[in-house]
C-alpha cells in the first residue's frame, strides 16, 4: 500500500499524519537527537566550568561552542518549517525541483545560523563593552569569592555545612555548580553585595592564588623547582664548568680591535699581511697576550677567537675567586654556604616572589607536614602576592571603564560572569525546544500508526493535538522544578537572597536589564533543581557517545 494510499485512508478516518514524507521526518528526527546529544552534553560541560577554577580562554572556547550550538539549534526549526512549507507547497501542485528544494532549504539554515550566531555573539560583546567599570571591578572580586567557596577556603552563611564540616560537596553537586553559574552576576551587579565584596577581597585573593598554585604543595613543588636550577648552577660553579661564553666574547671583541689597530699602524690590514711578515705578526698578537697557533695566519679570526677563549678559560682557572652572576665569590664553596650567598638568595625570592630580606633554605622536613616550609616561606609569598595585587582589584573604578589600565581584566572578568549563565540558559532553551520538537516528531506517526490498527480516544486526542503534550510535559517539568527545593532554595542564606533581590534591578550597562532579581532568581530556582536530575544523564552522554569531547576547558584531574 502506497504513502500517498495510507495518507489518503488516514484523512478519511480522521487521522493526523506528519506533513512531511516518512523518510524527511526520520532524518529531522535523527538530527534533531545528534543536536541534542550535543547540547545536553555540552550543559554538563558548561556546569563543570563554572564548578572549577577556569582561564578567560576556556570561558571563550565555551562562548564559541555555545554559540555554535545555539545557531545550530535555531537552523534546525528552520529546516522543519521549511520543510513542512515545500510539503504543503506541493500539496497545492506548487513544486520546486529537487535542487531548488535543496538549495533553498540550505540557504536559509545558513543565514539564520549564521544571524544567530552573530545575534548571540553582538549581545554578550554589547553588554561586556558596555559594562559600567562598577560591574566588571565587582565581577573580579565576585569570582574570587566564587572560587573560595568552591575550594572550600570559605563557606556561605545559612547553606548547611557536609560531613566535613565544609560546604564543597554542596558546590561541586549539579544544582551547587548550576546555583554558582548565576550567583557572580547576582553578586556583581545588584549594589547591595558589592560591600560583602569588597570586605572579603584580600583573604578570597589570597585563597585564589593559593588554589592557583595548588596550594602549599604546589607551591613546595615550585621551590623544589627553583632550587634544582641552583643545583644546577651549583655544579658548573663547583666543578669549574660555569658559563664563559659572554666573558669569552667580550675579550674576542676587545682583543681583534687590539690586533686590527696594530696592523693600521704599520699600514696593513689583516686580510692584505705579506706572507714574509706572518712570524712577526704572530709573535706581537702572542705579546698581546693571545697564544695562536704556529700555523695561524693573520686572517683567521676563527683561529684568533679560539686562543682568546683559552686563555679567558686558563685565567678563571688560575683565579681563587668567580664571578657569579655579576658578584665575586670564592671558589669551592659548600652547598649551603652557596646556596645562602645573598647573590643566590636574591634570584630566589625574584623566581618565588618573597619579600626582601626572607630566607630560603636549602632544605625543608617533610616529616612535619610542611608546616615550617608553609610557614616561613608559602606565607611570606602570599603576603608578597597579595601586597603587588590588591591594589589593582582597589583600583579606582574609571581604570576598568574605557581605556583605563585596567580596561582588559575588567572585560575579562565580566565576561567569565557574563557568558556562564547566559549560555546555560541558550543551552536549556534549545535543549528544551528541541526535546518537545523530538516528542512530536515521534507522537505524530506512532498515534497515527496505533489509530490505523485499534481506535483510542487518548491515542487520538494526542494524534489530533501533538504539540500540546510535549509543551505542556515542558511546562509541567519547568512549574515541577520551581516547586521543588533542595538543601540550597531551603536554606537561609537562600531565603536572604531572594528577599534582598525583590524589586533589586539587575545592572550590567548603565540601562538595567529587562529582568529583575527575583525573576533571575526564579530562574536560578528552576535550573538548579532540575540540573539535579539531568546532569548525571548528560555527562554520560559526553563521556559515552561524545568519547569525552571537552568542549574547550580540560579540569585540572584531566
Amino acid at each position: 500500500m502506497t504513502e500517498q494510499t495510507l495518507e489518503d485512508r488516514g484523512t478519511q478516518y480522521g487521522i493526523k499524519r506528519s506533513p512531511l514524507p516518512a523518510w524527511q521526518n526520520w532524518l529531522v528526527l535523527g538530527i534533531t537527537l545528534t543536536y541534542l546529544i550535543c547540547e545536553l552534553a555540552f550543559n554538563s560541560r558548561l556546569l563543570d566550568l563554572v564548578g572549577s577554577i577556569s582561564t578567560a580562554e576556556e570561558v571563550h572556547n565555551m562562548e564559541r561552542y555555545g554559540r555554535t550550538l545555539t545557531a545550530i539549534a535555531a537552523a534546525l526549526l528552520v529546516l522543519q518549517f521549511a520543510l513542512v512549507g515545500i510539503a504543503r507547497l506541493k500539496k497545492k501542485n506548487i513544486s520546486l525541483s529537487a535542487k531548488a528544494s535543496v538549495g533553498a532549504v540550505l540557504c536559509l539554515c545558513l543565514i539564520t545560523g549564521a544571524v544567530t550566531w552573530h545575534a548571540v555573539e553582538w549581545f554578550i560583546e554589547r553588554q561586556v563593552s558596555n559594562s559600567t567599570g562598577e560591574f566588571r571591578q565587582m565581577s573580579l572580586l565576585a569570582q574570587l569569592y566564587q572560587q573560595s567557596l568552591i575550594d572550600g577556603h570559605q563557606t556561605l552563611e545559612g547553606i548547611p555545612l557536609d560531613s566535613h564540616g565544609g560546604q564543597i560537596q554542596t558546590w561541586t553537586s549539579p544544582s551547587g555548580k548550576a546555583f554558582l553559574a548565576m550567583l557572580p552576576i547576582l553578586l556583581s551587579s545588584v549594589d547591595r553585595y558589592h560591600a560583602l565584596l569588597k570586605s572579603g577581597a584580600e583573604q578570597n585573593l589570597r585563597d585564589s592564588i593559593s588554589a592557583r598554585e595548588g596550594g602549599v604543595l604546589g607551591f613546595y613543588k615550585i621551590w623544589l623547582q627553583a632550587r634544582e636550577a641552583v643545583h644546577k648552577q651549583y655544579v658548573a660553579y663547583y666543578n669549574d664548568e660555569m658559563d664563559l661564553s659572554q666573558a669569552t666574547q667580550r675579550e674576542q671583541e676587545r682583543s681583534w680591535q687590539r690586533y686590527e689597530r696594530s696592523l693600521r699602524a704599520k699600514g696593513l690590514r689583516s686580510w692584505n699581511v705579506p706572507r714574509r711578515y706572518y712570524a712577526s705578526v704572530r709573535n706581537n698578537v702572542r705579546s698581546q697576550g693571545v697564544p695562536v697557533a704556529n700555523n695561524w695566519s693573520p686572517s683567521d679570526r676563527a683561529g684568533f677567537d679560539a686562543a682568546v677563549a683559552k686563555t679567558v678559560r686558563q685565567r678563571y682557572l688560575a683565579q681563587r675567586t668567580v664571578v657569579f652572576n655579576g658578584v665575586t665569590i670564592p671558589k669551592r664553596l659548600n652547598w649551603g654556604v652557596f646556596f645562602r650567598l645573598e647573590v643566590v638568595q636574591k634570584s630566589l625570592r625574584e623566581k618565588l616572589l618573597l619579600p626582601t630580606g626572607t630566607l630560603v633554605r636549602e632544605e625543608y622536613p617533610l616529616n612535619d607536614g610542611l608546616k615550617l616550609f608553609a610557614l616561613e616561606l608559602q606565607t611570606a609569598h602570599l603576603n608578597e602576592a597579595v601586597k603587588q595585587q590588591l591594589p589593582k582589584l582597589q583600583a579606582s573604578l574609571r581604570s576598568y571603564s574605557i581605556g583605563g589600565e585596567n580596561e582588559k581584566q575588567g572585560e575579562d572578568a565580566a565576561r567569565a560572569v557574563i557568558v556562564p549563565p547566559v549560555a546555560l540558559l541558550f543551552s536549556l532553551a534549545g535543549a528544551l525546544t528541541h526535546l518537545a520538537k523530538l516528542l512530536y516528531l515521534v507522537l505524530v506517526p506512532l498515534t497515527a500508526t496505533m489509530l490505523r490498527r485499534k481506535s483510542s480516544r487518548p491515542v487520538r486526542l494526542v494524534n489530533r493535538h501533538p504539540l500540546v503534550f510535549p509543551v505542556a510535559l515542558m511546562s509541567a517539568l519547568l512549574v515541577m522544578f520551581s516547586c521543588m527545593n533542595n538543601s540550597i532554595t531551603l536554606s537561609p542564606a537562600y531565603q536572604n537572597l531572594k528577599d534582598a533581590l525583590r524589586g533589586a534591578e539587575i545592572t550590567i550597562t548603565d540601562k538595567p536589564l529587562f529582568l529583575r532579581g527575583e525573576s533571575l532568581l526564579r530562574i536560578v530556582h528552576a535550573v538548579s533543581i532540575g540540573q539535579s536530575y539531568s546532569y548525571p544523564m548528560n555527562q554520560y552522554l559526553r563521556e559515552t557517545v561524545l568519547g569525552g569531547f571537552d568542549f574547550g576547558y580540560s579540569t585540572h584531574e584531566e
